[in-house]
């Protein structure tokens, strides 16, 4: 008995041989995968640029409340102690 491969054993001779279609068939599939790919990275760059303004947006706007709430706590914080400072029963 001839001992054969398992290569040889899963395929026969016949199905080594690729026709025009079957490459043809390969080269279209590949075609639309590239294709595919590139329409997900298109409109992966329209949503990350839509959002990246609403982020851009939202950081503009935490920006400015703490342009004026950082001081206004300094403020209120130096009021406190100065108050609790003013209040402070003297120990004689």
């Amino acid at each position: 008995m001839e001992r054969r491969g398992l290569r040889a054993v899963c395929y026969p001779e016949h199905m080594n041989e690729r026709s025009f279609q079957d490459i043809l068939e390969w080269v279209v599939l590949g075609l639309l995968i590239a294709v595919a790919a590139l329409v997900v990275m298109w409109v992966g760059g329209w949503l990350f640029t839509f959002l990246g303004a609403i982020l851009k947006g939202l950081a503009s706007l935490i920006f400015r409340l703490l342009t004026i709430l950082v001081p206004a706590l300094i403020v209120a914080g130096a009021v406190y102690f100065i108050l609790r400072f003013v209040q402070k029963p003297k120990s004689a």
